[in-house]
């Protein structure tokens, strides 16, 4: 068992006095750091779930304790950032007279075997903005696209950058650098990233041939 280097951070909202102390704002400051999930009836009289992000949306973390998280090291800037501003991606406060916030954060050494737990956890319940606009599981997504010939050639440059980036982010976190060797599910997300990666390249430069094949021809056509 080894340990990793990681950030602790302890906080302790401050609510102004001259505020009502309803549960309703404390759920509010809650979901915009851990996110929630809402069920939404539309008139066909079915229900939706929506995934509403919370700051630690694209964080590994663990709860260790009341109004306490383990996080990667270098990935605290977004949540100190909503500690400081009240910013959130689903709730903005500031107005912030509301509340203060009083935190700290300190290095700590963790055993893998929490941060596994907490990685495979991370990695089951990322998502992303599919092509039709819902909300869908990422490793759902990938799947499609290396499955899928025909969803894969839907992908735009935009889908493709955007879904790059993420992948980007999540293979550089901390957690995930020190035990992809540790963990099976880890590894099999890798893999489908490195196959997404390999696609996406491929299709890019078949896209670049058909565009210099078409110049070829209409340059010809008008000589």
């Amino acid at each position: 068992m080894d340990k990793i280097i990681s950030n602790y951070i302890k906080y302790k909202f401050i609510f102004s006095n001259n505020i009502n102390h309803s549960a309703y704002l404390y759920q509010k400051v809650f979901r915009s750091i851990y996110g929630y999930t809402q069920n939404v009836t539309k008139k066909d009289k079915k229900t939706y779930l929506y995934q509403r992000p919370g700051v630690l949306e694209n964080i590994p973390y663990i709860k260790s304790g009341k109004n306490s998280i383990v996080i990667p090291i270098d990935m605290e800037h977004s949540i100190i950032n909503f500690f400081n501003t009240g910013k959130s991606p689903i709730h903005n406060f500031r107005e912030k007279g509301e509340w203060t916030i009083d935190y700290t954060i300190e290095k700590i050494e963790i055993n893998d075997t929490e941060i596994i737990r907490s990685i495979d956890n991370y990695i089951d319940s990322l998502v992303i903005i599919s092509l039709d606009g819902s909300t869908k599981k990422l490793l759902d997504e990938l799947n499609k696209l290396i499955l899928d010939s025909d969803y894969l050639l839907k992908y735009k440059k935009a889908n493709k950058d955007n879904l790059t980036s993420k992948i980007r982010n999540i293979k550089n976190i901390d957690w995930i650098i020190k035990c992809k060797d540790k963990s099976d599910k880890i590894k099999q997300f890798l893999e489908l990233c490195n196959k997404i990666n390999d696609l996406f390249y491929n299709s890019n430069k078949a896209e670049e041939l058909k565009n210099k094949t078409a110049e070829i021809d209409l340059k010809e056509s008008i000589d």
